[in-house]
């Protein structure tokens, strides 16, 4: 990786647990490999543009040849902007949260403006999709209250990383690299095991992508 997008998906700032093992994990990764260039995007701060009638009927009309008003081309070219601009990135790291069994409202806001034909994935001329983020790397810390990844009966609850995993492959990521913050509420010992447990795994996962960066 030489630039990585940061997406902070918490708003708790120092007391996300998310970000607490998503920031040793970017020193980490920022001490190994001097020359990575990092930003980060802060999704409760970020001025992200509403999907409302005139962005969508600008799809709509740009999308079938069709002329469009200035208002709409206007609102279609600003989500165009802030796809560019994901893409421009060759690794992401994404901090997340669980609400309600799945995200943040805002990320998914931001998931939404992104996610387009011609912006993050095309379809060919069968109806078929290519992803256009093809190539590049997902590191993915998700915090849940709930022990995710340790209790299978409650699996199928999971709306966080399963649907951030689901939309990465369909805009074409495959190096999909996960860690659970997982059984963040409790007693002060099962929190503290949790996140141990977490931190010991982005340890991990930076040598990892630190010797893979290396081999190359």
């Amino acid at each position: 990786m030489k630039r990585l997008l940061h997406i902070n998906a918490s708003p708790r700032r120092a007391r996300s647990r998310s970000g607490m093992i998503s920031a040793p994990l970017l020193a980490g990764l920022q001490a190994a490999m001097p020359a990575l260039s990092v930003e980060t995007i802060d999704l409760f701060e970020a001025d992200l543009p509403p999907f409302d009638h005139d962005a969508i009927e600008g799809r709509y009309g740009l999308l079938a040849g069709a002329p469009v008003p200035a208002d709409q081309a206007a609102a279609w070219q600003r989500l165009r902007a802030i796809a560019d601009h994901f893409l421009s990135f060759d690794g992401w790291l994404m901090s997340v949260p669980m609400w309600n069994f799945g995200l943040p409202y805002r990320l998914k806001h931001y998931i939404d403006l992104i996610t387009h034909p011609g912006m993050t994935f095309r379809n060919d001329a069968d109806g078929g999709v290519e992803g256009l983020a093809a190539g590049r790397t997902a590191i993915i810390v998700a915090a849940s209250a709930m022990p995710f990844g340790a209790m299978p009966a409650i699996d199928g609850l999971d709306f966080q990383l399963a649907y951030l995993k689901a939309w990465l492959g369909f805009i074409g990521v495959t190096d999909i690299h996960a860690l659970r913050v997982a059984g963040t509420f409790g007693p002060a010992r099962v929190i503290e095991a949790a996140m141990a447990k977490a931190a010991g795994e982005a340890d991990a996962l930076v040598a990892q992508l630190t010797a893979r960066a290396a081999a190359v």
